[in-house]
Formats: C-alpha cells, sequence, structure tokens
C-alpha cells in the first residue's frame, strides 16, 4: 500500500471535507475518495459515511488521530534509517532530562564524536523518572540523568554499567527586577514568589528532603513545572525565584542576569551520571568518555 494515503487521511481528518481534502492534495475528488478507500480496505472497516453532499467521518478515526500522526512518523524514520543505512555507523537513542539535553549533552555528544566519530544520536527528553522508564523498557541505549551526589545510586542490578560524566548543584537564582530586592546577605524577602517542582518529581523529592529555603518558602507559588528550561526563561523575566541546575544559569550567572540567592550557600549537590546495558559495546564506549565538571571554575 502507498503509505502516502495516511497523509490523506490526516489531511481529511483536519479538513472533514473530500472537496477541500482533495484540494489540498492536488487530486481529484474521485481519486481521492478511491485513495481513501484503499484504506478502508486495508483497515479492513470504513472510516467514512458517505452521502450525497457530504462525509461524516467514524469516529474510531477520528479518536485515534495521535496515534496515526505517530505512526506516520514511525514509518517515515524507518525508511529514513533503512534507506541511509550505513553498516559502518550506529544511531545511539539517548534518554536524557530535559536540562540536561540544553546544559551538557551538545559537551558529551562533542567528546563522543571525536572519540567515535561513527556514531549518531536520537535524542528522547524527558523527566526523570520517564527517562528511566524509556532506558529500562529498551527504547533508549544510553541513560543520562542526575542523581543526589552522596545519595543512594539507582538500583540497577549488575547488567547496567554505570559512570559519572560530571557534577552540578542544584541553586536558588533570582532574576529581573527581583534582583534588587536581595538583602545584604543575598536572601531575597519572605513574600517572593517561587516556581516549584510537582510533588514526586526528582527536583521536589531532593529539595523537600534537604535542609534549604525551598521547603521553609513562605511566599506564594507562581507556577508549578518539570521544565526546567521553561522555568528558567521565568526566572529571567524576574516573575519568581526558582532552584535551578548550574550548568544550566551558568552564562546567565555569570552575565549577572541570574544572581544565585542566600550568597550562594544554599545549593544541592548533584552528580550527572551515565547508564548502559553490558551488552551494548556501543553505549559502554560512550559511557567509558570522562568530563570532570561542567562549570569552568568550580561546581
Amino acid at each position: 500500500m502507498d503509505l502516502n494515503i495516511f497523509d490523506d487521511v490526516l489531511v481529511l481528518l483536519e479538513e472533514g471535507n473530500m472537496s477541500r481534502a482533495a484540494r489540498r492534495r492536488n487530486v481529484t475528488q474521485p481519486a481521492f475518495s478511491r485513495r481513501i478507500q484503499s484504506f478502508e480496505n486495508w483497515l479492513g472497516r470504513p472510516i467514512v459515511k458517505r452521502a450525497a453532499n457530504r462525509v461524516e467521518i467514524e469516529p474510531a478515526l477520528s479518536e485515534n488521530i495521535v496515534e496515526l500522526q505517530a505512526l506516520i512518523r514511525h514509518v517515515e524514520a524507518l525508511r529514513q534509517r533503512i534507506a541511509k543505512y550505513n553498516a559502518a555507523r550506529s544511531t545511539v537513542t539517548v534518554a536524557a532530562q530535559h536540562s540536561l539535553i540544553v546544559s551538557i549533552f551538545p559537551d558529551f555528544a562533542a567528546g563522543a564524536r571525536d572519540a567515535q566519530p561513527e556514531v549518531d544520536f536520537r535524542l528522547r527528553a524527558a523527566n526523570h523518572n520517564d527517562c528511566i522508564s524509556l532506558f529500562l523498557s529498551g527504547e533508549a541505549s544510553l541513560l543520562m540523568c542526575y542523581e543526589r551526589d552522596g545519595g543512594e545510586p539507582m538500583p540497577f542490578d549488575d547488567r547496567i554499567v554505570r559512570a559519572t560524566w560530571g557534577r552540578d548543584r542544584l541553586v536558588p537564582v533570582i532574576g529581573g527586577a527581583l534582583r534588587f530586592t536581595l538583602d545584604r546577605k543575598g536572601a531575597p524577602p519572605e513574600e517572593t514568589p517561587m516556581i516549584r517542582y510537582p510533588p514526586g518529581s526528582f527536583f521536589a523529592d531532593m529539595l523537600a528532603g534537604a535542609s534549604t529555603s525551598y521547603s521553609n518558602h513562605s511566599g506564594s507559588t507562581f507556577a508549578e513545572s518539570a521544565f526546567t528550561v521553561g522555568v528558567k526563561e521565568m526566572a529571567l523575566m524576574g516573575f519568581a525565584l526558582a532552584w535551578l541546575p548550574m550548568s544550566l544559569v551558568y552564562s546567565e550567572v555569570q552575565s549577572g542576569a541570574l544572581i544565585v540567592c542566600n550568597g550562594d550557600t544554599e545549593t544541592l549537590p548533584l552528580r550527572i551520571s551515565l547508564f548502559a546495558r553490558s551488552t551494548d559495546p556501543v553505549a559502554m564506549r560512550l559511557c567509558s568518555l570522562r568530563h570532570d565538571s561542567v562549570e569552568p571554575s568550580r561546581i
């Protein structure tokens, strides 16, 4: 079957009309209708009810549009991989937290490209727990994530190899007009709003279990989000105080756009860890790469 028919179905779902859909696909309406019938034959059931002047799309199709879109993307990616397959190259799927994709992965990829120029990467950005799930399910062959430095390592068995890429720290930062509200010790006013992490998320659990002002904060909550890149932008706008990895905000702290609160005394050390299966030689070689820090000076 011509896979372009899947695109025909998506256009029909978007337009809800055979004539408009046919015009978008640059074919006549009878030809477009025959293509939809081909999809129905493949599917084994009708997806539209045809009347004299209109069609009605079956709910069974419209309620599965997200899965259909994902299938089309997956098939196209598979087609590209097969068409461009090169036995001398390897593609490694990396599951990593959003902040690490932005702040750490580019440096990691540069080192990997120098050491293993035949390796390409496919990135899966997700929250901490979702990254672990992607790795354990086999959807990713390399896991890059934070662990609390000095805390208990994740309980993987001996089939999983763990390596430390570098170290980081979680710090409270403030930007915009709020920078000028800090007292002489660098502490913000008690009523300063804060951006919090959702309960159960990795950073929320870390902060809740530590002796920091995060747990004792008495101001309002401006927003709740686990998307650190977005949290950083809100902090830069001066909306609220936020706790963020130093690797993500280092340039802004150096420029003064963000200020680390409380005289840089409140920090939570983080370890940037890499995980690979011992049966995956390419991922194992990537785990052997080393990096000392994520800041030019100190963590």
